[in-house]
C-alpha cells in the first residue's frame, strides 16, 4: 500500500518538501508502479501529488580503443570506473484525474573524470528538467465503473515530453530495462536537437480499440554549425522548421495502460503483451552538406521503425519469457554518421601517439563506437526469468542478450554489438542488481575505407533502487 498522509489543504510547506527531494528519481508507468509515496489532500484520491525516487549506479572494467590516454596522459589499455548513470527525481500531480502535471529532473553520466570539488577537478554534470509537461484528457481511457478500456480514449499535452514516434524503445521506460540499458540509438536525436530524448511540443495520445497510439507536433533544439558543413558528409544546421512524430501499436493480448509515456520492457511474468507497432519521425532541412561547387544543400531527417514486442509468463513456475525485435531505418542526409561512448572515460585527447596512427578509431576514444547514421539498424533481445529461488528474500533472476546489426552509409563494412547478461531482481524493478558483458567493433580508416579490424568488450555491474 503506498505510504499516504492526509491532509484538508495544501500548505506552502509542503512545496518547500517536494522540492528538497531533487536526487535520485524517475518516472514508471502505473503497470509496475506497486505504490509509490502519495501526498493526498483531504480523503479525495483524485487530488495529490506523487514522488517517485531511483538511482542507477556503475561499476565497469572497459576494454578501450587503441590509442586511449588515462587521467596522466599515459596508454590505457583498460580503465575501471565508478559512476552514476542516472540520478532522477520525478513529481506527478494532479487535482483531478482529467488533469495531470508532471515533472522529471536530475542527473546522467557522473563518472570520476567529470566530478571532483570545485577548483580541483572537471565541472559536475549539471542537474536539469528531463520532463515538463501538463495534460489534459479529453475521453478517459478506462470506464470509471468497471475499470475496463473503453472503445476510444483521447488526452493531449504540451511541454517538454517523450511521447515520441519511430519505436516503443523511443519512450521506454528506464526503471524497467530488460538489458542494462538503452542502445541509444532509440533516441534519433539525441542531445542534438532534443534534450536527453525529449522536445518541446503538442501531443495527443489514447486507444482506439486495441491500438494504442500517440502524435506529436514538436519544435526541435536548434543546434548544429554551419561552418562545419563539408562535402564528406551530412551534419546537423540550425533549422527552424518543426518536426512530426507518431507511433501506433495494436496490443493483441493484454493492453498496456499510458499513463506516463513511458513503456515496458519486461513484465516479469505480470502480463501477457503481444504488440506490433510502427513509428516515424521527420523534421525538414536540419541537415546540412555542401555540393561540388560548395554550395549548401538542406537535407531533411526522416526515420521510421517497425517492432514487435512479447511478453508472456508459462508454466506453474511463472517462468516468462520477453522478446523485443525492431528495424529502424534512418535518412538523415548524405553520409550522416554519429558515434558515441557512454561515460566515455577517455580524458578528451585530441590525438593518440604517432605510432597508434593506422589504427586510431573514426569514433574517437575510450568505449566510442559507431551510434546511427543514414542507413538501418536492425536490433533483437531477448529475456527468460527463470523459476523464483527458494525463499522470497532471495528474488529472482532472469537471463538475457542483445544483439545489433547496422548497416550505415558512412561505414563499408556491416557494424555489430553483442551484449549478455543477467538481473537478479531482489524486489522486483524496485531494487535490482544486473551484470552484463558487450562487445564493440572498433573502426579504423584504411586508405579512405572505414573498416573493421577489431573489437572490445566491456563489463558492467549495475545497482538499482526505485522508489
Amino acid at each position: 500500500m503506498p505510504y499516504k498522509i492526509y491532509l484538508m489543504k495544501p500548505t506552502k510547506l509542503i512545496w518547500l518538501l517536494l522540492i528538497m527531494f531533487s536526487y535520485q528519481a524517475a518516472a514508471q508507468n502505473r503497470d509496475l508502479y506497486d505504490g509509490g509515496m502519495d501526498i493526498r489532500f483531504g480523503e479525495n484520491s483524485d487530488k495529490h501529488i506523487r514522488f517517485v525516487l531511483l538511482q542507477q549506479f556503475w561499476a565497469r572494467m572497459i576494454e578501450n580503443n587503441p590509442g586511449t590516454l588515462d587521467a596522466s596522459g599515459e596508454l590505457a589499455d583498460h580503465t575501471f570506473d565508478i559512476g552514476a548513470r542516472r540520478v532522477r527525481a520525478t513529481v506527478f500531480s494532479q487535482i483531478s484525474p482529467r488533469f495531470i502535471v508532471h515533472m522529471q529532473f536530475g542527473i546522467n553520466n557522473q563518472s570520476f573524470i567529470n566530478g571532483g570539488a570545485p577548483g580541483m577537478g572537471p565541472k559536475k554534470p549539471q542537474m536539469f528538467i528531463h520532463d515538463a509537461w501538463t495534460q489534459y484528457m479529453l475521453l478517459p481511457e478506462k470506464d470509471k465503473e468497471s475499470g475496463e478500456f473503453n472503445p476510444f480514449s483521447l488526452s493531449m499535452g504540451m511541454g517538454l515530453h517523450l511521447w515520441n514516434g519511430v519505436s516503443r524503445m523511443s519512450s521506454a521506460s528506464i526503471v524497467s530495462f530488460l538489458t542494462l540499458d538503452l542502445p541509444v540509438f532509440n533516441f534519433p536525436n539525441i542531445e542534438r536537437t532534443d534534450q536527453f530524448g525529449r522536445q518541446y511540443g503538442i501531443y495527443a495520445k489514447g486507444k482506439a480499440g486495441r491500438l494504442d497510439y500517440r502524435f506529436s507536433l514538436n519544435k526541435p533544439f536548434v543546434n548544429g554549425n554551419l561552418n562545419a558543413v563539408n562535402t564528406e558528409r551530412a551534419i546537423n544546421i540550425p533549422s527552424e522548421q518543426p518536426s512530426t512524430a507518431g507511433y501506433v501499436a495494436y496490443e493483441f493480448l493484454d493492453q498496456e495502460t499510458h499513463l506516463t509515456p513511458y513503456m515496458t520492457s519486461t513484465y516479469l511474468g505480470k502480463k501477457k503483451v503481444f504488440n506490433l507497432g510502427a513509428g516515424f519521425y521527420h523534421q525538414a532541412e536540419a541537415s546540412g552538406v555542401l555540393d561540388g561547387e560548395g554550395q549548401l544543400l538542406r537535407q531533411n531527417h526522416t526515420a521510421w521503425a517497425v517492432d514487435a514486442f512479447l511478453d508472456y509468463p508459462f508454466g506453474a513456475n511463472s517462468v516468462a519469457l520477453t522478446l523485443y525485435s525492431v528495424l529502424y531505418n534512418y535518412d538523415y542526409g548524405t553520409n550522416y554518421y554519429r558515434s558515441v561512448g557512454i561515460m566515455n572515460p577517455s580524458g578528451g585527447q585530441a590525438a593518440a601517439p604517432a605510432n597508434f596512427e593506422n589504427s586510431v578509431s573514426i569514433d574517437g576514444f575510450g568505449n566510442a563506437e559507431p551510434l546511427l547514421g543514414t542507413g538501418s539498424i536492425w536490433m533483437t533481445q531477448a529475456g527468460l526469468l527463470l523459476p523464483p529461488t527458494v525463499g522470497r528474500q532471495a528474488g529472482r533472476f532472469q537471463l538475457f542478450g542483445r544483439s545489433e546489426i547496422k548497416q550505415l552509409d558512412f561505414l563499408d563494412e556491416t557494424a555489430f554489438n553483442q551484449d549478455f547478461g543477467l538481473n537478479w531482481f531482489i524486489e522486483g524493478h524496485h531494487a535490482k542488481i544486473t551484470l552484463q558483458y558487450g562487445t564493440r567493433q572498433v573502426f579504423t580508416d584504411q586508405n579512405g575505407s572505414h573498416i573493421s579490424n577489431m573489437t572490445r568488450g566491456q563489463w558492467t555491474l549495475q545497482t538499482q533502487i526505485h522508489l
